[in-house]
């Protein structure tokens, strides 16, 4: 019986008698199962070059697998000692596993009150942010009530409502309508109060009317921002119904007093303002 021989020797075909039986592929390397990466498609690819037929690999796989097999019981029966030892060592380990699952246990909870601390506290942040927005939207709306009474008080002192009251409620004075002696006096050039040193280049219109006008258009505008069914404007109404009254009473005076056209026009369009 002839001996085998495998591949890998000259690569000149000299070498290689004619009448000699064909050669054996080497064994398959083991080396190549263990790549981190092995593809079976792959490896089979490779074996392209050998001269062997499908079922010879299969029987050379399957020795290949009973030789594994046999070294893996050689070895559980040459070590079976220490693998006995190995099970003992795994004893007593679910106890140590309820301890860490009881720690884990006391660990959300222990979370859990801290997030629940801390979603009452964002809770109490937010409301209290709610109410400084609040409070701060009732210190604005104050200011403006402040506003506007400080502004109802001037136009009342400046126009001087109280003595108009008196005056009307006198049978004894003698001089007529009150409206009509203020539309007179806003008619005098010499006789402004030193408050009313207001220039402009409008010379249609007495400078200290223009300047109570405006004031009071003003005022409507702080008013108007404001729902007028709220109690402190309802309050207001008559005072600013009263100073409306007397600055349409010598707007009218004054546009009757006034001779040319365009300075008419101009006063009506006041009087147009004063009156919307």
């Amino acid at each position: 019986m002839s001996s085998r021989f495998y591949f890998g020797g000259s690569d000149s075909g000299s070498d290689v008698d004619d009448d000699a039986p064909l050669p054996f592929p080497k064994p398959l390397d083991r080396s190549a199962f263990l790549t981190p990466d092995f593809d079976a498609a792959t490896f089979l690819s490779g074996l392209s070059n050998r001269f062997q037929t499908l079922e010879d690999l299969q029987t050379e796989l399957r020795e290949l697998s009973q030789t594994l097999n046999k070294e893996l019981v050689d070895l559980v029966n040459d070590n079976y000692q220490d693998f006995l030892s190995l099970g003992s060592t795994l004893s007593g380990g679910e106890e140590r596993i309820e301890d860490i699952r009881l720690g884990l246990l006391g660990f959300q909870r222990e979370v859990k009150a801290i997030r629940d601390k801390v979603d009452t506290r964002r809770n109490e942040v937010a409301d209290l942010l709610k109410q400084k927005k609040a409070l701060k939207q009732d210190t604005g709306i104050a200011r403006s009530f402040l506003e506007i009474a400080e502004r109802l008080e001037q136009l009342e002192e400046k126009l001087n409502i109280t003595s108009i009251r008196s005056a009307n409620t006198t049978e004894s004075n003698g001089h007529g309508n009150a409206n009509d002696a203020w539309s007179e006096g806003w008619t005098e050039s010499m006789n402004y109060d030193s408050d009313d040193d207001y220039e402009s280049d409008d010379k249609s219109i007495p400078p200290r009317l223009r300047r109570r006008v405006e004031e009071f258009l003003i005022l409507k505008h702080l008013i108007s921002r404001f729902s007028p069914h709220h109690p402190f404007i309802l309050a207001q109404d008559s005072r600013t119904r009263k100073i409306q009254e007397i600055l349409l009473s010598d707007l009218e005076a004054a546009i009757k007093q006034e001779p040319q056209v365009k300075f008419k026009q101009q006063m009506l369009q006041l009087r147009g303002a004063v009156e919307g």
